[in-house]
């Protein structure tokens, strides 16, 4: 029972997970998540259990406020300052073996590791309580341009949610 990079091999089983766990209308296909994991490998891992895929969680360096639209390739920032959680899902088999808090502390850690200051999602299909109960907050103004991309993933039940990992050195 490990966390591993993704690579492009696992596809198939993410690809499960995924169509499992989303309604159809925020499944992505095997194409995005591939290019997913392909530009962003070190921020994309899996949860394996028996050599079988348990859970995912997609991620990339971003920037505070900026959504990443259903179905779009990750941007890639230079001036990255938080970890943007795309995706992710835990297989029905392994819910209830606290599986999306370990792939949550490994995110965490490895945000921390890139000197990042937050970590940025979209909450969808309820999960709003979920992610408030692991420190994230619901950011009520955001541009009308990024209202509209975060209109992709359903509006009425897409928010978008951040969490500070570190504030700023006291002088």
């Amino acid at each position: 029972m490990s966390v591993f990079t993704l690579s492009a091999v696992d596809v198939p089983q993410l690809m499960l997970v995924q169509q499992e766990c989303y309604s159809e209308e925020l499944v992505e296909s095997a194409a995005v998540m591939a290019a997913r994991i392909v530009a962003c490998s070190q921020t994309c891992w899996g949860y394996f259990i028996g050599g079988q895929m348990a859970g995912y969680l997609l991620a990339y360096p971003s920037v505070l406020g900026s959504i990443t639209p259903l179905a779009a390739a990750f941007p890639l920032y230079q001036d990255a300052n938080c970890l943007y959680l795309h995706d992710m899902a835990i297989s029905a088999d392994f819910r209830g073996q606290s599986l999306a808090p370990k792939l949550l502390k490994h995110a965490t850690a490895e945000a921390e590791k890139m000197v990042l200051e937050a970590l940025a999602l979209v909450a969808v299909q309820g999960a709003e309580g979920y992610w408030a109960k692991q420190g994230f907050v619901k950011v009520m103004d955001i541009t009308k341009e990024q209202q509209a991309i975060l209109d992709t993933y359903l509006p009425e039940i897409a928010c978008y949610m951040t969490k500070v990992l570190r504030s700023e050195p006291k002088l």
